[in-house]
């Protein structure tokens, strides 16, 4: 069985104020809409699952008011090029995406950070945390 999922984390910003409630849990919902979303354009690489390779890429990606990602950009990887480029083309297929509430926009975008990690045991899908600045 094969394994790959999604965790995302807001990049804020260190002088963003502290969200009431209701905007954090407007933002919760967001974020697990946003996961949902992307989760139906991931996908394990054929080739990489039939070497019974495993690895995690962390991507930033920008999407504007509306959902469209402006710019995606590889952070780290490890593992094969081959989960590089399964995540940097799942993200233009999964354009547009749910759109931010606007808690969370700076300058119409918001900044997301998000570790794919493709695994093939069910032990490894907890490796990987969210980061956020």
């Amino acid at each position: 069985m094969k394994y790959c999922w999604i965790a995302l984390a807001l990049l804020l910003g260190a002088c963003a104020r502290t969200p009431s409630p209701e905007q954090l849990a407007e933002q919760q919902l967001w974020e697990q809409q946003l996961i949902t979303h992307i989760h139906l354009f991931k996908f394990y690489p054929a080739n990489a699952q039939a070497q019974g390779l495993e690895g995690q890429v962390n991507i930033e990606f920008i999407i504007d008011a509306h959902g469209n990602l402006l710019r995606q950009r590889v952070i780290s990887h490890s593992g094969s090029e081959l989960f590089v480029a399964a995540v940097q083309a799942s993200l233009p297929a999964a354009s547009p995406m749910p759109a931010p509430p606007a808690s969370v926009l700076k300058d119409g975008e918001v900044e997301v950070r998000a570790p794919f990690v493709f695994c093939l045991t069910p032990s490894c899908a907890g490796q990987a945390k969210p980061q956020s600045d």
